[in-house]
């Protein structure tokens, strides 16, 4: 590989040097690890790590060279699509390697971001070093002969949905005619990416593009997506960065997303305003299609009955017992939940608190008769019929329809009135227990089906929608839906599939009189299975391919995010030179405040203005005038004492808008720094203002460490992983970082929640004995029953916790430390390329909060995340210690363990 580097022209990339520099360690049978085997075995599955920066993103680069010219074919995951496009231009420069991305359904958006990550230079009309722009292409080569006055747009390229017409034949009925593929796709260069992939020996792909991407029907046979071509033509799968690709897959089976509420992220809103915008802006065109017509009708009504729901709970607060408010399950509730307690309570098996009803209530005739009618009801609530079901279906309607609460309610006692005077079953008759509060509840339930019908259209039809509309990019990750044909690789989830919506109310501002959240979440199946279950995804089609997991973090304790549950085969690890160096990275506590130091500065567990006034003090304390010549600031004195060519500074946040307002703050703050400071911002963002030259892309990162500023914003989670930031020596540009932030889930995170089940998921899929107490022909079904009542019971059990560090249980604690310890390990990780050591600074109070109130009492791993850090790790690291991964927790994180302990207690 380095001969062919300088044959062409391209700088050295130093294969040789780069892999020699790595030290190999496979596992032994007494598991400890041995550098002395010389030989990679890659059996099935192979879970390898290594200590972050070590070197592994080398390795897939040189694995991948030489499987492809050993005639195997070889699929790689990383991370997003301009990484993959990156990859397959810079392996594509071997002998022998074929390699192509395997690219997502967005082509605008791929388009622009790449043209926004290789931006011309000056005098230019295209990039010096261009690569990727040939695969994505959005002309449309039926432009040249249509004759239309426009060129088509890219959603609107009919490559597999000709229509043969008939200029004879009437024009009604053509869109049912048969779809035929453009007789062009063979050769149009919007589709050459897809035909690079057949004669391709290398693919690179993203999580979502294997999961969600189809294979174009012109080279299939079979209806698939690239996740089923890639197992079944692949000889070696290597994903990278393995524990994120984890979480990701989580993520599409298992979304949760703000519906409604006073935060950025509520989606409907968003979702209203930007569909709406979009029609306005094309004069409406778009309502041609039928299936838009459909989404913008079905959205209309889902914010309506969101409105209503809304409205009742905010008239219950008034109200005596809150009968609606307490009604709601507080962990999570569905339409079905709700109209079952009515039909129960009807019935006359009204539920006692905290208990069963009566036994005999789920064969009563007049309960089944209502349960029928409710589910046909639920199934269809706007044509539903039946006695019961189409009196619900009219009261749907006059909710989506009916402006005043009074006349609604009215319509809704009035109906109820009726019903309970006819004999649904033979003598019986429905005897609500209360009737005011019956009325109010059905109102609830109606519109919570309401939504949860429109939801489930707009989700389905969303794929057609957003390509009329182009807006790919409107519907977060977490709320599509997963493709079903995969449905048969990834387990249902323990609980059985969870489609549901939460209420969740701030205390504050609840006191203030703002409404809660209104969360929609789907729990559809156990993502993380398509990983560890790779090699055998889909055993009728015989043998798969052989993988290969690598991360730096993916051994990580107890962690439900990052941990993965394959044993770990073998360990890279760096120079003894290196590995020294880096060992002299340094934690501190660096607490600002307010005033005259006496206030310290709590940035998390503060939200909105509260949280945004942490960040402004935290500003104004970093760059507050120092002793000394000059009188420089804490940030200014940090720079002057860093080695030369690494005088860079790294300030960390919680989220991009945090970024940008710490960004502005501190030029408010230091308007001499004009220039030299850098805000990381998304990839797709657009630059509108007179600062865009201070604002870097998150694909552009690694240019800050060759430019001219010294002092760089991020997210925490987007400088994670994934970018190096080198300076002309190659090694970290960047000597220092300061965390403004603890990073920590929110106290009602569900995405924490659907990764602890699933850690508890594939624990559950281990081999169990089964109680041998039953009759044999009973024992399967038993304990299956009793796997599915455990399950429940722990999702309830997390739904109901509060996700706050001091308020976990031990167990529970544990593993948040292990998920954050990850987090902000692979953080300084981007601080330590090339063998260099770093300097960290934990700025929140929340890091230590008894050392931040000068309590008498130290901080403990019950009060601060860092002591919580360093508890999960000691035992791993005491000299009579026998735990069978010590080596490895060793390898993977003593410079983190020794910098967390020479902090000391204070």
């Amino acid at each position: 590989m380095d001969e062919e580097d300088r044959r062409a022209g391209r700088p050295n990339s130093h294969w040789a040097a780069r892999l020699d520099d790595v030290t190999l360690q496979v596992r032994m049978s007494d598991d400890t690890f041995s550098d002395k085997v010389g030989v990679l075995r890659i059996d099935r599955i192979l879970h390898l790590v290594g200590l972050v920066s070590v070197g592994k993103s080398t390795l897939v680069m040189v694995l991948a060279v030489w499987a492809a010219q050993h005639d195997r074919r070889v699929t790689i995951v990383v991370g997003d699509n301009s990484a993959a496009m990156r990859m397959a231009h810079d392996l594509s420069g071997y002998g022998a390697v074929k390699a192509a991305p395997v690219m997502g359904q967005n082509r605008t958006r791929h388009t622009e971001r790449l043209h926004r990550l290789q931006p011309p230079p000056p005098g230019r009309l295209i990039p010096i070093d261009a690569f990727g722009f040939d695969l994505v292409s959005t002309a449309c080569a039926l432009d040249a002969v249509r004759g239309g006055p426009q060129p088509l747009a890219v959603r609107e390229a009919p490559c597999q949905q000709l229509i043969e017409t008939d200029p004879e034949a009437p024009v009604d009925g053509w869109r049912d005619k048969p779809r035929r593929t453009c007789p062009l796709w063979y050769g149009c260069q919007r589709h050459e990416a897809s035909r690079q992939l057949v004669e391709a020996n290398v693919w690179i792909a993203t999580p979502w593009s294997l999961v969600h991407t189809p294979v174009p029907g012109p080279l299939a046979d079979d209806s698939m997506r690239y996740l089923e071509a890639a197992w079944r033509r692949s000889d070696l799968v290597l994903v990278d960065e393995a524990d994120q690709v984890q979480a990701n897959l989580d993520e599409m089976f298992a979304g949760a997303q703000v519906l409604l509420g006073p935060t950025d992220e509520a989606w409907i809103d968003e979702l209203n305003e930007r569909v709406s915008e979009r029609l306005r802006a094309s004069g409406r065109a778009q309502v041609r299609s039928h299936q838009v017509r459909r989404f913008t009708l079905a959205l209309g009504h889902a914010r309506t009955a969101a409105d209503v729901i809304y409205q009742l709970l905010q008239r219950d607060r008034g109200r005596a017992g809150k009968p609606v408010l307490r009604w709601m399950d507080p962990d999570y509730f569905t339409a079905w939940g709700l109209f079952d307690d009515l039909a129960q309570d009807w019935a006359g098996y009204g539920r006692p608190s905290g208990g069963k009803p009566k036994p005999g209530w789920d064969s009563d005739p007049l309960y089944v008769h209502l349960r029928e009618q409710f589910d046909l009801f639920i199934d269809n609530p706007s044509g539903a019929s039946g006695d019961v079901a189409s009196g619900l279906t009219q009261l749907a309607e006059a909710a989506l329809s009916i402006t005043e609460e009074d006349v609604r309610e009215q319509a809704v006692r009035q109906w109820l009135t009726n019903l309970s005077d006819q004999e649904l079953v033979a003598g019986r008759k429905i005897s609500p227990s209360t009737f005011d509060w019956t009325v109010w509840r059905l109102e609830l339930a109606i519109a919570v089906a309401v939504v949860a019908d429109r939801l489930n259209l707009m989700l389905a039809i969303w794929p057609q929608v957003a390509g009329e509309l182009d807006m790919y990019d409107a519907l977060p990750t977490e709320a599509r839906r997963p493709p079903s044909d995969l449905a048969v690789a990834v387990p249902e989830s323990p609980m059985g599939n969870v489609l549901g919506f939460q209420y969740i109310e701030d205390e504050t501002r609840s006191r203030d009189g703002e409404l809660g959240e209104f969360r929609f979440f789907r729990y559809a199946g156990v993502g993380r299975a398509l990983l560890t279950g790779l090699p055998d995804l889909f055993p009728a089609d015989g043998s798969g391919p052989q993988v290969l997991l690598l991360s730096g973090t993916s051994w990580a304790g107890t962690s439900p995010r990052y941990h993965i549950d394959v044993p770990v085969g073998a360990i890279l690890s760096p120079p003894p030179d290196k590995l020294t160096a880096i060992s002299k990275t340094t934690f501190d506590l660096d607490i600002q405040h307010t005033g005259e130091r006496t206030t310290p500065i709590w940035v998390s567990g503060r939200y909105g203005a509260a949280r945004t006034a942490a960040l402004r003090d935290m500003v104004k304390a970093l760059t507050r005038p120092g002793p000394g010549s000059g009188r420089p600031n804490r940030l200014e004195r940090e720079r002057d004492i860093l080695p030369d060519g690494r005088r860079k500074l790294l300030l960390l946040v919680g989220s991009y808008h945090e970024a940008r307002y710490v960004y502005d703050e501190l030029l408010r703050q230091k308007s001499s720094w004009q220039g030299q400071v850098r805000c990381l911002i998304p990839d797709d963002e657009l630059e509108t203002g007179w600062d865009d030259g201070q604002l870097l892309r998150r694909g552009d990162v690694a240019d800050f460490g060759t430019d001219s500023g010294w002092l760089l914003i991020a997210p925490i989670l987007a400088v994670e992983r994934g970018h190096n930031i080198l300076n002309t020596d190659g090694v970290a540009a960047i000597g220092a970082a300061f965390f403004l932030v603890r990073p920590h889930p929110r106290p009602k995170d569900l995405a924490y929640v659907t990764q602890r089940i699933n850690q508890y998921a594939i624990e559950q899929l281990r081999p169990h004995l089964v109680d041998d107490e039953w009759p044999e022909y009973e024992r399967l079904s038993r304990a299956g029953q009793q796997r599915r009542r455990a399950a429940q019971r722990q999702w309830r059990r997390l739904l109901h916790a509060l996700v706050a560090y001091s308020q976990l249980s031990n167990d529970e604690r544990d593993r948040v430390a292990w998920t954050q310890l990850v987090t902000i390990w692979q953080v300084v990780g981007r601080l330590l390329r090339g063998g260099q050591a770093a300097r960290i600074y934990f700025c929140d109070a929340a890091f230590a909060p008894n050392t931040a109130l000068r309590n008498d009492d130290l901080d403990d791993a019950s009060t601060s995340l860092l002591h919580g850090m360093r508890g999960v790790l000691a035992p791993y690291f005491d000299d009579t210690s026998t735990d069978t991964d010590r080596h490895l927790v060793q390898a993977l994180y003593e410079p983190l363990y020794q910098a967390l302990t020479t902090m000391g207690d204070r």
